[in-house]
């Protein structure tokens, strides 16, 4: 295994990181090519990504007020007792690097759907920007994917918490998927999600990674880590608002996001979809 500097932008701020590991390029193809588009229809597919509207579906500020009542209650127990009054954009203050990793161990597989996040709804509000009828169901991988459940990813300030640039379709059970990020507090343009535009129809010659597990930042990552494209690794951040969400190709490249927020944490939901006829 070679040590290596690998670089990366985003916004045109440039950004270094350490990893550990082989590297090596795909052949001259598109993968996405041979795997299903689910944004064959929509108007994005170019780009890869969109930022959408929402309000007319589901109540965003009901979804925020039960994401911080869950974890709440999770630093509540594991403390055993009350907190009178609780910023879930302060959770970084509530926690020790103890108490954080046991947090991230208990969400790890998933929050079930609830009638404050319906899956139902949220099912047909991606169908329809889509123009595909899609589910949280992977229907090849029903053992290891709990269709039943979403995700939280917790980003606190000026913490290594983040993914490194990655791209989901490299593991083969999150292949022809759509992506979602719905902010739920510290998201901004210091913090959100960023992604690199039009990547998902990179040609794999184009792209220098590492094989699974391997080491980003001194932790390992399931995930293969990017570490440089041609072009070049430019990341962008659209960061959605209240009432929207970022919709984007499980095939983008994307991560590598520090929060820089100086005293917010950023959390947000997670969830991806896949075609279900």
């Amino acid at each position: 295994m070679k040590k290596l500097k690998a670089y990366y932008k985003i916004e045109n701020k440039l950004y270094t990181f350490a990893c550990n590991a082989k590297t090596f390029k795909g052949k001259n193809e598109v993968l996405l090519d041979d795997d299903d588009n689910l944004l064959e229809n929509v108007n994005f597919n170019d780009k890869g990504y969109k930022v959408v509207n929402f309000n007319k579906y589901f109540s965003h500020r009901s979804i925020i007020q039960y994401v911080e009542n869950y974890i709440k209650n999770l630093i509540e127990k594991h403390f055993n007792k009350k907190i009178k009054k609780f910023n879930l954009e302060h959770y970084h203050k509530y926690v020790d690097q103890d108490t954080h990793a046991k947090i991230l161990k208990k969400i790890s597989k998933g929050i079930k759907f609830s009638k404050i996040i319906s899956k139902r709804k949220i099912e047909k509000f991606i169908s329809k920007i889509l123009k595909i009828k899609v589910s949280t169901k992977n229907k090849k991988y029903k053992r290891k994917l709990n269709p039943n459940v979403f995700l939280i990813r917790i980003i606190r300030p000026s913490k290594h918490d983040f993914n490194p640039p990655h791209r989901d379709a490299y593991l083969n059970r999150l292949r022809s998927g759509v992506n979602i990020y719905i902010p739920i507090c510290g998201s901004n343009k210091k913090s959100s999600l960023p992604i690199f535009p039009k990547s998902h129809k990179l040609k794999e010659s184009k792209i220098e990674r590492t094989s699974l597990n391997s080491s980003f930042n001194n932790l390992k990552f399931t995930v293969p880590v990017i570490i440089k494209t041609s072009p070049f690794l430019k990341l962008i951040r659209p960061n959605p608002s209240i009432n929207q969400l970022l919709i984007f190709s499980s095939y983008l490249i994307h991560g590598g996001g520090i929060n820089e927020n100086k005293n917010t944490t950023r959390v947000s939901i997670e969830l991806r979809f896949w075609r279900s006829n």
